[in-house]
């Protein structure tokens, strides 16, 4: 779809629309992490079994990003209880992922780490309260008043998820991509080992950055 049809069909300039992706690439496309999910995914089983981690990703954020134009999103981050219950809980997933992903030593050692399958990822995003906030903001900044709520919904949710599958997917070829590399000596252990602490430190700092009251 073309900025100029979008704007036909729900109000959106091009310029606005061109504004909408570039704040989700720059948000989607930046390491994170589902992103480093991703690599690990594409790294220890192959590019296959990043897929359904993709349109996990893809599906959990365009469904926020619904429910946060509809007022949902509001609800949940005015309510300090609720919203420290989800950032509480998302930290303590990406720690665990992080723990399964560090002891990892082999390829495609299942009996340890698995990969996320669709609801999975879905989840992992409704217990990123990260997540939540980038929704809201879109959801003020792109769907509030506009002249055709529905069709600007499916436009803005459609882009929020298209990009999300994709970002989520380079960072799954990249991962795929080491594989053959990771096979020789130690070198799986050491990767799954960085990437788990990365993950480790991005938990913890979700956990400072966006804890609830904090602006």
């Amino acid at each position: 779809m073309t900025a100029a049809t979008s704007g036909l069909l729900t109000g959106l300039t091009a310029a606005q629309f061109l504004a909408l992706l570039t704040l989700l690439t720059v948000g989607l496309f930046t390491p994170g992490p589902n992103t480093t999910i991703a690599a690990v995914t594409g790294a220890n089983f192959g590019l296959r079994a990043t897929l359904p981690h993709c349109l996990g990703v893809a599906f959990g954020f365009a469904s926020i990003l619904a429910l946060c134009a509809v007022g949902v999103g509001a609800l949940i981050l005015g309510q300090p209880t609720l919203s420290s219950v989800v950032h509480l809980a998302g930290v303590a997933y990406l720690l665990w992922l992080a723990w399964k992903i560090a002891r990892s030593t082999a390829l495609a050692e299942k009996q340890v780490l698995r990969p996320l399958n669709v609801w999975q990822s879905a989840v992992l995003q409704y217990a990123n309260i990260k997540a939540w906030m980038l929704a809201l903001a879109v959801a003020a900044s792109y769907m509030a008043g506009a002249p055709a709520p529905l069709q600007r919904m499916l436009l803005v949710c459609g882009v929020f998820a298209l990009l999300g599958f994709v970002s989520n997917g380079v960072y799954g070829v990249l991962g795929a991509a080491l594989r053959q590399w990771l096979r020789q000596g130690e070198r799986v252990r050491w990767f799954n080992r960085a990437m788990g602490a990365a993950l480790a430190l991005t938990a913890l700092w979700i956990a400072v950055s966006a804890r609830p009251g904090v602006h």
